[in-house]
């Protein structure tokens, strides 16, 4: 029990404490945050269980550890008794709605596209009708004969603008990237590199400034580099003596900060008030979080409750998916929406710009 409980709690305090350090320069850090979610609930059972056993000192080693791991907790799981999951608008106020979601493709898989998964990001998009729609991982061909989703999206959510930074082509028609539209006009917009992913999106930030009732705000849609594994990956994991899929880790966390550094030296310097959405492919307790979510408001703690799951495979703990906003705007509501089947679920919420 005594070296049974001292390892949970030094691996808890290091869950916690670690992803303050930059991945990119110790990339064992990049590690820690994912077993947070597990250790932090263990942990809280420990207390009654030592306090039954009489260990005295331990149970309170074990409540000093998890009250020092509350930060970390409060930006793991929403704590709201009653969320609010209201994420319709008020007629005639100054209130809008946007929603992210990384689409994986558009259900395209192999050069075909799975119908119902395509079908599932149409109905999800169409039923909330968002005013801002930001996918990453966004896929349409100009080919006839094949899913033009640029136009088929923009005439079934009767949106008039849009932006897509079309980061790849394949074939002259395929086309990947991330892909901004509105109901509110597109005063600027832009592509800016981040570095290179072979799957089109993760290699830019979409920024647009977009004109909402008489105001500009600044929007950031982004999918933050992926780890990319492969099934040979999985298999090189089971060789003897195998560090290839370490390599691979390594440089994704490298490139992950980078790219965490630079998104939040953009927000920083954005003259309107700024929205940050999209992918990070990290979770709340990550180096990535920490750095892009410094000042800004994040969606699901301000109005859920619970885990906050966005992706739909691998663990139940795992959000990756965020709405972060500058505390110039106010958060009438947020919702994670489970959209089956897809890979991830989109999160949407209402906001409006305060007015002093």
């Amino acid at each position: 029990m005594l070296w049974g409980s001292l390892i949970i709690l030094t691996g808890l305090l290091l869950s916690a404490y670690l992803p303050y350090l930059n991945p990119g320069k110790y990339w064992i850090t990049g590690f820690s945050g994912f077993f947070f979610p597990l250790l932090f609930p263990v942990s809280l059972l420990l207390i009654p269980v030592l306090w039954w056993l009489k260990y005295k000192k331990l149970w309170w080693l074990c409540g000093i550890a998890v009250l020092c791991c509350i930060p970390a907790a409060l930006t793991t799981w929403g704590v709201h008794i009653f969320p609010n999951n209201n994420i319709a608008k008020h007629p005639n106020s100054q209130e809008f709605t946007l929603m992210t979601y990384n689409t994986s493709s558009m259900g395209l898989m192999a050069y075909k596209t799975d119908k119902d998964k395509a079908a599932a990001i149409y109905n999800v998009v169409l039923k909330n009708s968002p005013d801002i729609l930001c996918m990453q991982e966004f896929y349409s061909n100009d080919k006839p004969d094949l899913e033009h989703h640029i136009d088929s999206l923009m005439q079934a959510g009767h949106y008039t603008y849009h932006y897509f930074t079309c980061d790849k082509t394949g074939w002259n028609t395929w086309h990947y990237g991330i892909a901004l539209f509105s109901r509110f006009p597109i005063a600027t917009a832009q592509a800016i590199p981040c570095g290179e992913s072979k799957a089109g999106s993760g290699s830019t930030f979409l920024q647009a400034d977009l004109v909402v009732q008489s105001d500009t705000i600044r929007v950031f849609s982004v999918q933050l580099t992926s780890y990319m594994f492969k099934g040979d990956d999985y298999e090189n994991m089971k060789a003897p003596g195998s560090s290839g899929l370490i390599h691979k880790m390594r440089a994704t966390f490298r490139k992950r900060a980078s790219q965490a550094e630079q998104l939040a030296a953009l927000i920083a310097k954005s003259p309107y008030p700024t929205i940050v959405c999209g992918d990070f492919n990290d979770t709340p307790v990550s180096y990535t979080y920490r750095t892009v979510s410094r000042n800004l408001q994040d969606v699901f703690l301000e109005t859920g409750r619970g885990w906050g799951r966005t992706l739909s495979f691998l663990s139940p703990s795992l959000r990756i998916d965020y709405i972060l906003a500058q505390r110039l705007f106010r958060i009438h509501g947020g919702q994670v929406l489970p959209t089956h089947p897809s890979e991830h679920f989109p999160v949407m919420a209402c906001l409006s710009l305060k007015k002093y």
